[in-house]
């Protein structure tokens, strides 16, 4: 049994951290730890003096270079902590921790995702809510659902770093070419229908071959959830014992896509696993597609024909709630080895990656995913060309990591359940029901181990 969640929580990991971008990292080290000091009193940035620093361990599995930069400036504004960072392969990362963690052979600092809980359950990460709570810590300066996703019950094993958020990117040339206006900030999802219509009818008049909507249904996670929570939906009810996504805001989603694809202004299903959405945007055949934040910062449109006329927006508000959550599978949070011999040692850092201002506006210039410190979002709003929409956006994004072990197996039950009401096969009703079952299903068999 062991060895099978070992497995199963490497396998987690990868799916994970690749939701939406994150590159591998190769194997680093810098000058190996010392070991455990008497003596760990981190200093926060106090005078010097001549006690040898405490040496700590930092774990990454990405963006060396970057997470260089953060540890030199850790390292440089105090005295009494060194960090080392430690990058592993992002294909090696969860087996080698799953392996280490829970003793002093682990890093004593290391990023984690979903794996916050799993290895906090496990008893292989640090419980930090006494500490913080000592220390007075102001967790008000966090967006909610991704310091939430820290928590196990009352117990908090990590500090939240990033997230991720999602605009509607527009090409304004295929806009211009069929004399359509652009989409208007504060529009709705009722406006996005009859934009796309429009569009389409204007293609249509003129023999043109683009779809006005490439809206990433073929992503269970990055697009048919997205566009459910667009109006108003949740995955889980708020004890996350049940699925949520059964609601009337949801039919009136699925109906309105169905609309769309049987008009022609939506790419179907088959199309756009046949031609991703974005290879559609950047090949001029798509006007309007979803896009998270790493797109933009990782050069997806550089060199290409849209680069010069595209445009963000944030995603429109929902048709009968009026509002929107921006659903993400994306996460990011530093947590503490439970087998760490420099707990104090290990905090100050923790603390000050996560709050220090100095801290966070680095982050926030050298990170392409939204930080969930607020007190971040202006240094990363001006660091980046694409970051104000998906600022406008913060406050509404969800992470939906809220069954351990569990979501995945949720989230793969989505395209089964709802690609027949996309193809007009059954009702969204019937799809709805059966998403609902399904899922249901999964929690709990979960809750019952």
């Amino acid at each position: 049994m062991k060895r099978f969640l070992g497995v199963f929580l490497a396998m987690v990991m990868v799916l994970c951290m690749t939701a939406c971008g994150n590159d591998d990292g190769k194997s680093s080290s810098s000058t190996p730890s010392s070991g455990a000091e008497k003596s760990e009193q981190p200093s926060g940035g106090g005078d010097a003096s001549d006690e040898k620093p405490v040496e700590i361990t930092f774990a990454t599995w990405a963006m060396e270079s970057e997470m260089t930069k953060m540890v030199d400036l850790y390292n440089s504004s105090q005295s009494k902590v060194h960090v080392t960072l430690q990058v592993t392969p992002l294909s090696e990362y969860g087996t080698l921790m799953n392996a280490v963690l829970g003793t002093s052979e682990g890093p004593d600092v290391l990023w984690a995702g979903l794996q916050t809980r799993l290895w906090g359950n496990a008893g292989k990460l640090a419980e930090l809510q006494e500490r913080a709570a000592q220390d007075n810590l102001d967790f008000g300066v966090f967006l909610e659902y991704p310091l939430k996703q820290n928590y196990v019950g009352d117990k908090l094993y990590g500090i939240p770093c990033y997230t991720d958020s999602y605009a509607i990117c527009y090409n304004k040339a295929i806009f211009d070419k069929y004399d359509v206006a652009y989409p208007q900030k504060g529009w709705s999802w009722t406006d996005y229908e009859a934009i796309a219509e429009e569009l389409n009818a204007k293609i249509k008049e003129q023999g043109g071959s683009e779809f006005a909507s490439a809206f990433s249904i073929n992503e269970p996670a990055h697009g048919t959830l997205l566009m459910l929570t667009g109006n108003g939906a949740k995955l889980y009810n708020e004890d996350v014992s049940a699925c949520a996504l059964n609601v009337p805001e949801s039919v009136e989603m699925l109906e309105m896509m169905r609309r769309m694809i049987a008009s022609g202004a939506q790419a179907d299903y088959d199309t756009l696993v046949e031609t991703s959405p974005n290879s559609l945007f950047i090949s001029g055949l798509a006007a309007m597609i979803v896009v998270c934040p790493d797109p933009g910062a990782n050069g997806l449109f550089e060199g290409t024909a849209v680069k010069d006329t595209l445009e963000y927006i944030a995603f429109p508000n929902g048709p009968t709630s009026g509002t929107n959550y921006i659903s993400t599978v994306t996460m990011n949070n530093l947590v503490i080895n439970s087998g760490t011999e420099k707990f104090d040692a290990a905090w100050d850092f923790v603390t000050w990656y996560t709050m220090d201002q100095a801290a966070v506006d680095l982050f926030a210039q050298i990170e392409w995913h939204l930080p969930t410190n607020v007190n971040a979002l202006d240094s990363w709003k001006a660091s980046h060309d694409y970051a104000e929409v998906y600022v406008e956006e913060a406050e509404r994004v969800v992470t939906v990591w809220d069954v351990p072990l569990c979501n995945y197996s949720c989230l793969g039950q989505i395209s089964p359940s709802l690609i027949p009401v996309f193809n007009g096969e059954i009702s969204a009703e019937e799809g709805l029901a059966n998403l609902e079952k399904a899922i249901n299903d999964l929690i709990t068999e979960e809750r019952s181990k």
